[in-house]
């Protein structure tokens, strides 16, 4: 990849991170301007590839005027800290990491995998979600491509909408990465009406633009279901385990399965986020399914990146 290539991406990056942040200022002091003056208003690989798509936990944030669910969350601690914690659009500060197992029948198809992905609060509304994975698998341990993930938020009357975009870097070792550098649209809706928790869906498209000839393009949907039920233990959630479909090659994987997790604290009065699933992931064109185990832990930084 040329050096011209890499100064092209790294400019619409930067661009797109300064433009949302700026955007959800701008939004913000108009809302509360508003406000003033008016009465209350409303980080898998796609099949087939050698390419890695992280598991997005994306919990969107809930904002003073719309709390993560119908009875009302806060990031004050407790229930409803554990509440903000698994809402993918909550404007929170966390250091999400995740260990996880994929196999299948053949005990020589097994992969650990270890993700970092920290969840930065840019401004009120917009979150920065870099993910590195590092994936051990017959005897080969190395990095995989790096995530990027930058979504602007908008309150609704029924809960949240993200806008932004998503981007992979071909940092990775060649049998963890595409070698092709990714970028496409990304969305999240999450519902919020609902006493028992919340509901919606992340989605992102990327293409391959620059790389190294030799590897194959990129045209890959990515798709995340968000079902967050609360309990008094903390909640139980639809695997954050992704849905992806190559357009190119007529693959798609789809997972089925279930987490379980709440937010204690630690070492002293550090909160953190403990959480445990399992899934399985359907295959299609004859290809074997997988399962896997999952593990999340993520200390919680409240008073972090607060705006």
């Amino acid at each position: 990849m040329s050096l011209k290539n890499i100064c092209l991406f790294l400019l619409l990056l930067g661009l797109s991170l300064f433009g949302t942040g700026a955007w959800a200022a701008d939004a913000e002091e108009q809302s509360d301007g508003a406000q003033d003056s008016t009465s209350e208003a409303e980080g898998p690989a796609a099949p087939g590839q050698r390419t890695f798509d992280p598991p997005h936990d994306d919990q969107p944030h809930s904002t003073p005027e719309h709390p993560t669910h119908a009875s009302g969350a806060s990031t004050a601690g407790g229930t409803d800290l554990t509440a903000a914690a698994s809402d993918p659009t909550a404007i929170l500060t966390m250091f999400q990491t995740y260990l996880w197992t994929t196999g299948t029948s053949d005990d020589n198809n097994i992969a650990n995998t270890y993700l970092l992905q920290p969840v930065l609060p840019l401004t009120k509304r917009n979150v920065f979600r870099p993910a590195l994975p590092v994936v051990n698998t017959s005897g080969k341990t190395g990095f995989g491509d790096l995530f990027l993930l930058d979504l602007q938020f908008f309150p609704l009357k029924s809960g949240t909408l993200g806008l932004g975009v998503a981007g992979s870097v071909p940092i990775g070792a060649d049998e963890f990465s595409s070698n092709k550098w990714q970028a496409g649209p990304a969305t999240v809706y999450i519902n919020k009406t609902n006493q028992w928790g919340i509901w919606g869906v992340l989605a992102y498209n990327q293409w391959s633009f620059a790389g190294k000839d030799s590897a194959q393009s990129v045209n890959l949907l990515t798709v995340q279901a968000v079902l967050v039920g609360h309990k008094s233990w903390g909640y139980w959630a639809w695997t954050d385990q992704t849905i992806t479909y190559d357009w190119k090659n007529n693959l798609s994987s789809v997972p089925l399965g279930f987490r379980f997790g709440n937010v204690t604290k630690l070492f002293g009065k550090r909160p953190v986020k403990m959480e445990l699933g399992f899934y399985y992931t359907l295959n299609n064109k004859g290809r074997d399914n997988t399962f896997g185990l999952k593990f999340q832990f993520s200390p919680i930084f409240p008073e972090l990146l607060k705006h």
